[in-house]
């Protein structure tokens, strides 16, 4: 993945606004350049004079007729045909910016969810978040003004600058000069410009995640009265960016500074120029003189534009890069391997070992036969129960040893082929969505839905009428706006929903009363011989029948 092929594939997609975009660009730059020679032609009709180098557009009779009437309205369809081509095009390169964003953003996002889970470990959420701000509105820029608004007004330059030649050489190999002096200074500019933009956009992503971080960790901060470190922490790298931000700020205001200063030295040269001209008695012709000021004036937005692509360009590439370091990080396979049935094989771990950075080390075998229930006892607090089923899920890959469904290594199938069979009923594993309903099905289907209101009946019959929640019920961020029996009970709406043949119950009767506790025990128990069921506790509920028993 490259920024080129990005942007490609993006062209590819959209061909007919990037050429209708190009157009109406190339139209109304044409147009801009007729209307300060068709000025030097009001000027000739003004002031009874004439001047040869007007005939430039003997192709245009309307500019060149001896009726005022007949240019006069040459002249207003000139400035109303270059407004519908100017908003036009504005309006395309608008929207091939908004499509470009939203392209990126979404396989960002995409690309996001697919990432290990090890790295979003390993460097925590918060790194991630600007991606979507500022990034990606450099990103934008880059399109827009960088590349589309760069082209045509390097397109109009040209068109000015072979006008210009046209009236008098002299004057265009001094803007051509001038030009080149500007990107040569500039180019040694923007590499200050580049390392800083660089080093402060890295203390502002550090700065998100490290307030991300704290705002997870807020209930500790508040418990143990830690406002005063946690804010002396944050203010140190406040301070930091600032330093950066003041060095950022003297680039920025340097090549701000001197692209006006390079614009006005250059119309004092042709001043200056000109006046020569004249005392050598090789004046320009009043008329033409009037074009060519209003060519220059014309030139000059377009080339301060020009001048300052290049802080554009390069916050683009400083955002390109930091986003295609995301698309290079280790993605989780989401093919689903339709030829590989697990539906009725054990499951074997031998001589598995997983262990972190953080000191965690476990070692483990066994094998969990199909179609019946296996209880795993295991101690609270210790973090086992949940890398047990990370690994089962091939959310975590294990240090060294093998997992086999049936004769299948869990090397060789796609995270995707594994979690298809297995559904979990855990705390670990948040609810997320805006309502229960989405909380627990992703599909929206009639049937679906019902299945859905059925099962959460079923799961609610002993609950008392205030407690009763609904499909629709909002739930909050992570289910924040239900009691802890409320989540529980969606949990395994989540899990009984999906219907798989692997059911993982992990810490899965907490928070349940004693009637629910046994109608589930019940159904457990009829599940048995269908399905494979691994209970993870820390203790057997007297009712459950078990047929294997580990301690892990």
């Amino acid at each position: 993945m490259t920024k080129w092929l990005l942007i490609k594939q993006f062209i590819r997609a959209n061909v007919g606004t990037t050429l209708f975009a190009l157009l109406t660009g190339l139209s109304y730059n044409i147009l801009t350049a007729l209307i300060p020679i068709s000025l030097g032609r009001f000027y000739e009709f003004n002031f009874e004079m004439t001047s040869y180098r007007l005939k430039l557009l003997n192709g245009f009779p309307f500019i060149n007729t001896s009726n005022f009437s007949h240019f006069f309205i040459f002249f207003i369809a000139i400035i109303l045909l270059r407004f519908i081509f100017e908003f036009l095009n504005r309006y395309l390169i608008g929207i091939i910016g908004e499509k470009f964003a939203k392209s990126l953003r979404e396989k960002l996002f995409a690309h996001q969810l697919k990432i290990v889970t090890p790295v979003y470990e390993e460097k925590g959420m918060g790194k991630y978040l600007l991606r979507y701000s500022g990034d990606l509105k450099s990103i934008q820029s880059y399109v827009t003004q960088g590349m589309f608004k760069f082209t045509q007004d390097v397109v109009l330059i040209g068109i000015l600058l072979l006008v210009i030649a046209y009236y008098s050489m002299g004057i265009t190999l001094i803007i051509l000069g001038t030009i080149g002096v500007s990107f040569v200074l500039l180019y040694f500019m923007n590499i200050l410009l580049y390392k800083t933009s660089l080093k402060r956009r890295n203390q502002r992503s550090g700065l998100l995640s490290y307030v991300s971080a704290t705002l997870q960790s807020i209930l500790s901060i508040k418990a143990f009265n830690k406002y005063s470190p946690t804010a002396l922490r944050y203010n140190k790298r406040s301070e930091k960016l600032l330093v950066v931000g003041k060095q950022y700020q003297g680039i920025i205001a340097l090549i701000y500074g001197f692209i006006p200063f390079i614009t006005y030295l250059m119309i004092g040269i042709v001043m200056f120029y000109i006046y020569t001209l004249k005392n050598s008695h090789q004046g320009i012709n009043e008329a033409s003189l009037l074009v060519i000021i209003l060519l220059i004036i014309s030139f000059l937005a377009i080339f301060r534009r020009v001048l300052r692509v290049n802080i554009v360009w390069k916050l683009g590439n400083i955002s390109f890069a930091k986003l295609l370091n995301i698309f290079y990080l280790d993605i989780e396979k989401t093919t689903l391997q339709d030829d590989i049935s697990i539906k009725s094989t054990n499951i074997s771990f031998k001589e598995v070992h997983y262990t972190t950075e953080t000191g965690y080390d476990k070692s483990f075998s066994l094998k969990i036969k199909s179609k019946q229930t296996s209880f795993i006892k295991h101690q609270p607090g210790n973090g086992d129960a949940q890398v047990f089923i990370k690994l089962l899920l091939k959310i975590y890959q294990p240090t060294s040893g093998t997992l086999l469904i049936g004769e299948n290594d869990f090397s060789v199938l796609t995270e995707k082929t594994i979690r298809k069979h297995i559904s979990v009923v855990s705390r670990e594993f948040p609810l997320e969505g805006k309502t229960v309903y989405e909380a627990i099905a992703y599909s929206k289907s009639a049937e679906r839905k019902i299945r859905a209101q059925a099962i959460l009946d079923e799961l609610q019959q002993f609950s008392p009428l205030e407690t009763i929640i609904h499909l629709d019920t909002k739930i909050g961020v992570r289910g924040v706006n239900l009691t802890n029996s409320q989540k529980q009970l969606v949990v395994w709406c989540r899990a009984l929903l999906t219907n798989k043949p692997i059911l993982v119950l992990h810490n899965a009767f907490q928070f349940l009363d004693a009637s629910i506790q046994n109608h589930l025990i019940l159904k457990i128990n009829k599940l048995n011989k269908s399905k494979t069921i691994l209970i993870l506790d820390e203790r057997i509920k007297p009712t459950l029948k078990i047929d294997q028993e580990f301690t892990f």
